[in-house]
């Protein structure tokens, strides 16, 4: 579900269980419950995953709750009215307050769950997640969709010459030659050691083979310095686009993965792309 549609829903439920609650309060003969269903709005807020949701709807029953004592019908004893009103905003804010820090803990930890810590590129869940969705998309429109998978040449001396705390700043360089080398629709991902992956929606083989040039000569000539060692590292490339429309995410990317492989074996420091013709 898309974050408009969501949050679309959480107003329009919110709306409607406002409104019941508040008829129900109005016209029942002892003011019974006293507002505290309105604590099914503040839960509702849970759906559009938003902090602010959760407040906004809580402050929204609250009102409500004392529009309701002051529209109690004749005959109600109001101390116990009262009483079970402030019960109602005990539990409206009750709830609230659980759900926003629920919410918050959970917008703590979700970087952490999609994102590589060295480099700050998504990590391999979430390249393959969005991988489905876009593969999904591409079922539907037929949009082109391409995929480059890029390896470190001899990386391994990296980190033998320099230590491995220089090779990690070598993928930290890499993942920011990366991330300016595309578009903000595009996903770059780091999905092993030093394996990075880059999702191209909207984009054909050509254009795929474009990106992945630029790649390619930003990181040859890009100088890598670290303490007094200065060096250059190089980067092979393999570029495939979604042709088949009975190709798993795994054969997707394995058909990138084999031309990543004739890349090295023809000398590395190249891009090589799938023949689709």
């Amino acid at each position: 579900m898309q974050v408009g549609t969501r949050e679309q829903l959480v107003v329009l439920l919110g709306l409607l269980i406002g409104i019941a609650v508040f008829l129900f309060d109005i016209y029942s003969p002892m003011g019974l419950a006293a507002g505290v269903p309105y604590v099914a709005m503040v839960l509702v807020g849970l759906i559009a995953q938003k902090p602010r949701f959760i407040l906004i709807l809580a402050i929204i029953g609250s009102a409500l709750t004392f529009i309701g004592y002051y529209l109690s019908p004749a005959g109600v004893n109001f101390e116990v009215d009262w009483n079970n009103r402030g019960l109602a905003l005990f539990a409206i804010w009750a709830t609230a307050i659980v759900s926003y820090i629920h919410l918050k803990m959970l917008s703590r930890l979700e970087p952490l769950a999609t994102t590589d810590q060295l480099t700050g590129l998504f990590n391999r869940h979430y390249f393959t997640s969005e991988l489905v969705k876009q593969i999904n998309i591409w079922r539907r429109y037929q949009r082109p969709l391409s995929i480059l998978i890029l390896d470190i040449d001899y990386f391994k001396k990296v980190n033998d010459n320099y230590g491995h705390v220089a090779g990690d700043y070598v993928l930290q360089m890499l993942a920011e030659i990366c991330r300016k080398a595309v578009r903000d629709i595009d996903t770059v991902a780091r999905i092993g050691g030093e394996e990075f992956a880059i999702l191209l929606p909207s984009t054909a083989i050509n254009g795929a083979m474009r990106t992945a040039e630029r790649i390619r000569r930003e990181t040859e000539a890009f100088s890598f310095q670290y303490e007094d060692a200065r060096f250059r590292v190089t980067v092979s490339l393999g570029v495939a686009e979604l042709t088949d429309e009975s190709w798993s995410i795994t054969e997707f990317m394995k058909a990138a993965d084999e031309v990543l492989y004739k890349a090295k074996n023809a000398g590395r420091n190249r891009c090589v792309a799938r023949n689709i013709g």
